[in-house]
């Protein structure tokens, strides 16, 4: 029977080390192991995102032959899509319709950023109400009692107040109040031709007011 081998002070001491380094290593092996991923298992609905990318490509889309919008009632991502317009001049459409409705394609020359030649590039791609219908109704000639300025009757621009001003064709209060500030940050009006330095008036509605208003009595 062989007998147990008897270590020294020393060599038991050297295994000891070695032991506590060797659980030490183990120690960190653990410690560096990546924690588990938690995963979220809430269901994605295909479906709903691939609808919503395809009405993001739609809309990102310029309008194509024969495509046409009321420019009315159309919201600035569809107004978007007419040829050159981009979603800043469709934010102003949106702005200048609270104005005033627009009654032909000439009156979005009124638009800030949109002239004659972005018009006629528009016009395939407009749809206005008839004549007596919608945005057409709001801007009839004035009937017997209706309040609006009536043709013979002028209208004075240094006079006039705001209520007195949106009682001229196509003009509401938000083009009233300009006007009026217009006014008042040059002193009076000079001649009637300055209405087109107002921002919403386009050469088609200063058509319309030239015959309405005057300077002075």
């Amino acid at each position: 029977m062989a007998l147990p081998l008897k270590l020294t002070r020393d060599e038991s001491r050297a295994i000891a080390f070695v032991g506590l380094l060797l659980a030490i290593s183990a120690g960190a092996r653990v410690l560096d192991r990546p924690a588990r991923l938690a995963v979220d298992a809430s269901p994605v609905d295909i479906d709903a995102l691939e609808a919503a990318s395809r009405q993001r490509q739609e809309l990102d889309r310029p309008l194509g032959p024969g495509e046409t919008l009321d420019p009315n009632t159309a919201t600035v991502d569809q107004i978007a899509r007419l040829p050159g317009a981009g979603r800043t001049i469709a934010e102003r459409v949106v702005a200048e319709r609270e104005t005033a409705p627009f009654r032909t394609a000439e009156d979005l020359d009124r638009v800030p950023g949109v002239g004659p030649a972005t018009v006629e590039k528009w016009r395939p791609h407009l749809r206005l109400p008839p004549a007596g219908t919608g945005a057409m109704a709001v801007l009839r000639p004035p009937g017997p009692t209706d309040p609006r300025v009536r043709v013979g009757t002028h209208l004075d621009l240094n006079g006039a107040t705001a209520a007195d001003l949106e009682k001229l064709p196509g003009v509401g209060p938000v083009l009233a109040r300009r006007i009026v500030a217009w006014r008042d940050s040059v002193g009076r009006f000079t001649a009637v031709e300055q209405l087109e330095e107002v921002r919403g008036v386009g050469p088609a509605m200063m058509r319309r007011l030239a015959p309405l208003v005057r300077i002075g009595s």
